[in-house]
């Protein structure tokens, strides 16, 4: 049995991007079984992934303060060491995440010859090489898994299992808020960046429209529990809709779940969209500083809703001028949500 470490903590859309590629290693060779090193946020998604035998927590914030540091690094060190790897693998391509994989015990360092931080390549013992032709993190993870592997072809595509006891959280979720058996459209305004996030009162104006083509929908707010303020303000600038508030009620599992119950997910350039993409809901997703071509929604039923401005792909992470946010349309972006629920079957 061939032990493999993947060391890819964080994002969520990061780590949802590495699933294709370490599925098809994983696929390939029935004698091999992989560990991975993960954020404690996003652990649940591995639930996902056959073939993930341990989830390793990096606990980033508590190794960043003095008070935490030693205890979470033993805590680390300590489940690093319990393997003696044939093969470790740095997908995150930083320096702390090559620190990492160099503290593993045995196999050869791997890691990505582009890493992000140049630092991080002095510690890879062998650079895993990417065609200048791939651009999306997808495809590039898959360029480096068969690099590593040998394989002819990793194929970029997923489909993300169901997980039962996320899948009847979700249902139960449903059946409390009155939403199952309803046509339902996810809605998650919340993004990373402020320049990646539409205000709450667009989300809101574009749910007035959607719900003016498509009366017979509710709509399920999703986020994380920091999110709460920013789904209220949603609501409460068009109330006279069926909402559904589940913003801090889903873990990433059940998130997953949920996403996938809904006929449509529109929401910024974000961690559900990924998620949609990997069950096969159709998503609406607003793009602005981003690169759609580089992490957009890798799924054929996605729709990227974009400004037309010279500035876009700026890759700014704040802005004055808010141009992105100004320059969409609440009647175009219903009438793609309209089309893409039509397509997949949603709302009459």
């Amino acid at each position: 049995m061939k032990r493999i470490l993947i060391i890819k903590p964080s994002s969520l859309g990061d780590v949802v991007h590495a699933f294709p590629a370490v599925h098809a290693l994983l696929a390939s060779n029935s004698e091999w079984t992989a560990d991975w090193v993960i954020h404690p946020a996003f652990a649940e998604l591995l639930d996902y992934l056959p073939g993930i035998r341990r989830k390793i927590l990096f606990r980033r914030q508590e190794l960043g303060h003095f008070r935490t540091f030693f205890p979470a690094a033993r805590e680390l060190l300590r489940e690093l060491w319990r393997e003696r790897y044939d093969a470790v693998i740095d997908l995150q391509g930083l320096f702390r995440s090559a620190l990492v994989g160099l503290l593993a015990r045995g196999g050869c360092l791997y890691g990505p010859a582009d890493a992000r931080e140049g630092l991080a390549r002095i510690f890879y013992r062998r650079r895993l090489h990417c065609p200048d032709s791939y651009c999306h993190a997808i495809e590039k993870n898959c360029a480096l898994i068969r690099d590593f592997s040998g394989l002819q072809t990793v194929s970029p595509e997923y489909r993300f299992p169901e997980v039962e006891k996320y899948s009847l959280s979700a249902e139960n979720l449903f059946k409390d808020a009155g939403a199952e058996g309803k046509y339902t459209v996810a809605v998650a305004p919340g993004a990373r960046w402020e320049t990646k996030q539409w205000p709450p009162e667009f989300f809101a104006e574009c749910v007035k429209q959607i719900a003016g083509r498509e009366p017979d929908c509710c709509f399920v707010l999703l986020g994380s529990p920091t999110e709460n303020e920013l789904c209220r303000r949603t609501m409460e600038n068009f109330p006279g809709v069926h909402w559904v508030n589940l913003c801090g009620r889903t873990s990433p599992g059940v998130l997953v779940e949920v996403i996938r119950r809904s006929d449509l997910l529109f929401c910024n350039d974000s961690g559900p969209m990924h998620l949609a993409a990997g069950v096969g809901t159709p998503a609406a997703a607003l793009f602005g500083p981003t690169d759609p071509v580089l992490t957009g929604p890798y799924g054929r039923n996605c729709r990227v809703i974009r400004p037309e401005l010279e500035c876009v792909g700026c890759f700014h992470r704040f802005c004055r001028t808010e141009k992105c946010h100004k320059s969409v349309s609440p009647q175009l972006v219903a009438e793609q949500i309209s089309e893409l629920l039509k397509q997949g079957g949603g709302c009459r």
